[in-house]
């Protein structure tokens, strides 16, 4: 069960969900590559492409506050399988149909709708085990990510079963695996692929161990593991680092299969371990109430900030100031929107469901998506 003493323990964890979900934003100002100005070029191909690196911190915090949230609960029965299941399926599932039914709607003004598999595989949550970009991208683009977490979600049960050595073998085996496949794609695909986008960046059994790494790192926070170092200094150098990293992988030509993500486990990893324990200056800062909002709200921001930009980017003048103004206006709308789903739509459409449920266990508002 997660408690109140619990939620406020980790509250910081909720804060640092918007600055992911945002880096993800920045990562979908695609129009700032048709820019006359080579400014927005350089700066969205050196530093915002590179903010799908988000993606990886949601996959690990889910694994960590999943873990956090359920896993004593599950092994001692207070929670059934079937409950856990339930509340799981209505944290995702309302926004996810919401957004896309709209979408849909506004594809049909376009008369631009994908295939109908496509849709039906998108609202079910099935689309990210195809690799067709038809299909993987189809409607809302970032769902693709809760087609991967309803995959995590489902095996959640049995894989905290596992003993902890186990685990460890299969997340290092796991790993070298996709690290040798990708040391082969790299080696014989120069350049975009599609099927290389979709094996190392969508498809659910390749991102399944960014969720045994959340799993993992819980366990090791349980036991003290980094505590010492959890300083406001070793803070920000671990935010410096992933922001670093981000440059680095430009600079350094690291090949699309690594940095799709195996390079952005570790820095990330680390952060959320340090930043759990709480004890430094930033995530002091992380408990501001304005943050926390945003936080709780980055559901929301992650699902309907795609959608709005879509809808703007005919608006892009080519200009470093016209898009600069332009990608202003879609972050003010993205957030406002987002703020606005979370506390009339998601939350209320939330509680209603999970007191429909047989059990009482304490909310999860921590949950990542």
């Amino acid at each position: 069960m997660l408690t109140v003493q619990s939620h406020a323990k980790l509250a910081q964890l909720t804060s640092l969900r918007f600055f992911a979900a945002l880096l993800v934003l920045l990562s979908h100002l695609v129009f700032f590559e048709q820019s006359r100005s080579p400014a927005l070029r350089g700066l969205y191909e050196v530093f915002l492409r590179q903010g799908a690196c988000g993606v990886t911190f949601f996959f690990i915090l889910s694994g960590f506050i999943l873990t956090h949230a359920y896993e004593r609960a599950l092994k001692t029965g207070e929670v059934s399988v079937a409950t856990y299941l339930y509340r799981r399926l209505a944290r995702i599932f309302p926004l996810h149909l919401a957004v896309g039914l709209a979408f849909i709607g506004y594809l049909v003004l376009k008369n631009d709708l994908p295939p109908t598999p496509a849709i039906w595989l998108n609202l079910a949550l099935l689309h990210s085990w195809f690799p067709e970009p038809l299909i993987h991208y189809s409607l809302n683009g970032p769902s693709w990510t809760l087609s991967n977490e309803l995959f995590f979600y489902t095996l959640f049960p049995w894989l905290v079963k596992m003993s902890p050595k186990t685990m460890r073998s299969v997340f290092i085996g796991g790993i070298a695996v996709i690290a040798a496949g990708a040391s082969f794609a790299a080696m014989r695909v120069h350049g975009y692929s599609p099927f290389v986008d979709w094996l190392f960046y969508v498809f659910p059994l390749t991102r399944l161990f960014e969720f045994l790494a959340g799993i993992l790192l819980y366990r090791a926070w349980q036991q003290g593991m980094g505590r010492r170092w959890a300083t406001g200094p070793t803070e920000a150098l671990l935010v410096a680092t992933v922001l670093a990293t981000m440059f680095a992988v430009d600079w350094f030509s690291v090949p699309l299969a690594f940095r799709y993500q195996l390079v952005f486990v570790p820095p990330m990893a680390a952060l959320i371990l340090i930043f759990a324990h709480g004890r430094g200056a930033l995530s002091g800062m992380l408990h501001n109430p304005v943050l926390q909002l945003l936080g709780e709200a980055s559901f929301a921001l992650y699902l309907v900030h795609r959608p709005l930009m879509t809808f703007m980017e005919r608006w892009a003048s080519g200009t470093a100031a016209g898009d600069l103004a332009l990608a202003s206006a879609m972050l003010l709308l993205a957030l406002t929107a987002a703020i606005l789903t979370y506390l009339l739509f998601d939350r209320p459409v939330e509680r209603w469901l999970r007191r429909r449920s047989k059990s009482a266990v304490g909310r999860d508002p921590l949950a990542a998506q």
